[in-house]
């Protein structure tokens, strides 16, 4: 097994709720009849590992987050077991319909998105308190910090988006560990990120965040458009590095080292451009025309 699904796997562990791949782990591993010691050591671990962080108390905040990721699991476990797809769109569909159920159960129970959004402040308010006495002593956290409080309203507002990120990232990582675990794994193999791609028409997802966030509507109407917004273009960010990847193979190593370097300096403008590169593939199919020149790319 190589380094980089072992990095990634800890890397999101370490900004995510491990729900998010832990669940669907488990899931794919039961449909697929485990029976050999690393199967089971797997669905150990990710049982225990699920159980403690669905029992452990919180507020309203981590309540919402544990109900979605319980019901994003529900959604692509049987869809699944439905019909196995290692496509975006089945990702896609999960977390579409966890996020309408997790809806229907906010109106439910009589709450507002203005009691999720205080709540969700709150607690990024706790995490600044505990980690200003963590990190008092230590040389440029400060600012680290205080950067990182200034945009907790924006955190608040984007946070559905932002878990809507974190399940189709989860679902993701979970599908691969999923072939990498099991004896049997269900489904065909996940392809190789330089032919990461989605339907086309997935655009009008983008068009219609434009839309909510621009046309006279209300505040709930605005804030659906900026999640939309958000979801949309991390997709064709993603989109966007799988191209630079392809096109990427035919530069030399020392090039690109200094590319990323100048790139980690100029974050946003690189994010900006990976989306709208993204975008563009929409319609000019760049690994198609690379295709010839990089030992080929075929949808």
């Amino acid at each position: 097994m190589g380094w980089r699904p072992v990095l990634l796997f800890a890397g999101y562990l370490l900004v995510a709720p491990p729900m998010f791949v832990f669940g669907p782990l488990v899931g794919l591993l039961l449909l697929s009849r485990p029976g050999t010691a690393r199967e089971w050591t797997w669905l150990a671990i990710g049982v225990a590992w699920s159980a403690v962080w669905l029992l452990d108390t919180g507020g309203l905040g981590e309540q919402f987050v544990r109900a979605t990721a319980v019901l994003v699991t529900g959604s692509y476990v049987a869809l699944t077991a439905w019909r196995p797809s290692n496509r975006l769109s089945r990702s896609l569909a999960a977390t579409a319909g966890a996020g309408l159920a997790v809806a229907v159960w906010m109106l439910g129970l009589g709450l507002h998105w203005s009691e999720l959004s205080g709540a969700v402040r709150h607690d990024l308010a706790t995490f600044d308190r505990m980690a200003r006495a963590q990190w008092s002593g230590v040389s440029g956290a400060t600012q680290a910090l205080s950067d990182l409080s200034a945009m907790a309203d924006t955190v608040s507002t984007l946070y559905p988006g932002l878990l809507a990120l974190a399940a189709i990232a989860g679902l993701r990582l979970a599908w691969t560990w999923h072939h990498r675990i099991a004896e049997r794994p269900i489904g065909p193999p996940p392809a190789p990120f330089t032919g990461f791609t989605f339907n086309d028409q997935m655009v009008w997802g983008l068009v219609a965040g434009v839309a909510f966030m621009l046309l006279p509507g209300p505040e709930a109407a605005r804030l659906v458009g900026a999640n939309l917004m958000l979801v949309w273009a991390a997709l064709y960010a993603v989109r966007g590095l799988a191209v630079a990847a392809v096109a990427a193979a035919r530069v030399p190593g020392a090039v690109l080292v200094a590319i990323a370097a100048v790139a980690l300096l100029l974050m946003p403008f690189v994010l900006g451009g990976l989306t709208l590169l993204g975008l563009a593939d929409t319609w000019l199919d760049f690994r198609r025309r690379l295709a010839p020149a990089t030992g080929g790319f075929h949808r």
